[in-house]
């Protein structure tokens, strides 16, 4: 009977472990990509002051994968910071509805 609780009691914290390295796992890795986009906007539209300070000193944020509306608005609403914007593969709008990258024609 003890080494019967005792042998449920060690699978039971496996698989307890188990779970949290999963959980962990995805946590760490899920959340990165969503946010990315949610960073980079935060980072155009309410700079922090550490990022105007860095942007002072000659700083160049490079922005990747925006969609060309949220470009057109930082270039506006943000037109004072220009100098320190560089965007890139910038999603641009098909007729289709549907977002392409757009080639910067580089050869």
């Amino acid at each position: 009977m003890i080494t019967q609780n005792h042998q449920d009691n060690k699978n039971c914290r496996r698989n307890r472990s188990l779970k949290t390295v999963l959980l962990v796992s995805t946590l760490l890795t899920t959340p990165m990509v969503i946010a990315e986009g949610d960073f980079q906007q935060n980072v155009l539209f309410n700079p922090s002051s550490s990022v105007l300070l860095a942007e002072a000193r000659g700083r160049v944020m490079i922005y990747d994968g925006l969609k060309e509306e949220t470009v057109e608005l930082a270039l506006t609403k943000q037109f004072g910071r220009i100098q320190n914007m560089m965007f890139v593969r910038t999603q641009v709008a098909q007729e289709n509805g549907e977002y392409e990258t757009e080639d910067d024609d580089c050869d």
